[in-house]
């Protein structure tokens, strides 16, 4: 797995995006015995960003030169740090990427990414360079056919849906609450928009009744997961309602049907808003403790 912890968000502390969680994750999977599993990752060349951004929308990045409306989208202060930072997100998931195409890894993943609210000329809701489609397009271009992205983060990933809008080979499945972030909704091959408050029952029986579907239609070759743990109850800006307990069997269902099927992952992050960075990193890193484990019993049974 790939840290960006090399190019820190520097934020003030008054800074409602809770950017300590990344260091925090990064020492509690060393703890939990990733340690030798972690690698740091450096920053993505630009011009591999155009095969998505428009080349206007990464130099106007670049240069610093981002309008005052463009920059409260996207909600970071500017400056080197925030630069640094976008550029290793992207590079991240382009590094746990390689680690499939090329070394054939059943699961990858990044300490970071899921910036699914990037658009190809515009950044939004903390996201500037969308890294799950900059590493989709490499994947089609080497080897890939057909690529599914499961986005179960509480928001809908709408850069995302709006940059594969045309292209019949990307798979895009948004579970997110309806009455939440972003208001106009982009429309994902399929979009599945919950109830405020929804909870663990809920939530787990969508989703078992339509992810083995999605992916008996489609036959992707490689799964982009968009993991965000702002689903949980406690997060402050999700406005969903599982428990820790629901959030791993979401995610082992994710897993187990991926390796049942012998598809490959590359997991990102995406969002956690909890007041608690703890809690949030907590939350991101029984993602990976759950791939992990039920990487090993597959591996086993």
């Amino acid at each position: 797995m790939w840290s960006c912890e090399n190019y820190p968000l520097e934020l003030p502390e008054s800074h409602p995006f809770p950017n300590r969680k990344y260091p925090l994750l990064e020492a509690i999977l060393v703890e939990g015995g990733f340690a030798g599993h972690i690698q740091r990752c450096g920053t993505i060349a630009p011009e591999i960003l155009e095969s998505v951004h428009t080349r206007a929308y990464i130099q106007r990045v670049l240069n610093f030169s981002l309008s005052p409306d463009e920059m409260r989208r996207v909600g970071f202060p500017i400056g080197q740090s925030y630069l640094n930072r976008a550029l290793a997100s992207v590079e991240g998931t382009l590094c746990a990427t390689k680690e499939i195409l090329i070394n054939g890894k059943n699961l990858a993943g990044v300490l970071a990414g899921g910036t699914h609210h990037a658009f190809a000329d515009r950044g939004e809701g903390y996201c500037t360079f969308n890294d799950v489609a900059v590493c989709a397009h490499f994947s089609l271009y080497h080897s890939m056919n057909r690529i599914l992205v499961i986005d179960l983060d509480a928001h809908q990933g709408n850069g995302t849906a709006s940059i594969f809008a045309n292209e019949p080979r990307v798979f895009t499945f948004s579970m997110h609450a309806e009455e939440n972030y972003p208001r106009q909704k982009e429309r994902s091959s399929l979009d599945i928009g919950l109830p405020i408050g929804a909870d663990d029952s809920q939530y787990l029986k969508l989703l078992t009744e339509h992810l083995p579907l999605i992916l008996d239609y489609f036959h992707p070759d490689l799964v982009f997961f968009q993991s965000g743990v702002d689903v949980l109850a406690a997060d402050r800006f999700g406005r969903l309602g599982l428990s820790l307990e629901g959030l791993r069997l979401r995610d082992t269902f994710v897993f187990e049907n991926l390796l049942h099927r012998k598809i490959p992952c590359v997991i990102t992050l995406g969002g956690g808003y909890q007041k608690s960075h703890e809690a949030v990193a907590q939350a991101h890193a029984q993602t990976y403790f759950t791939a992990a484990k039920v990487l090993n019993d597959f591996r086993h049974a």
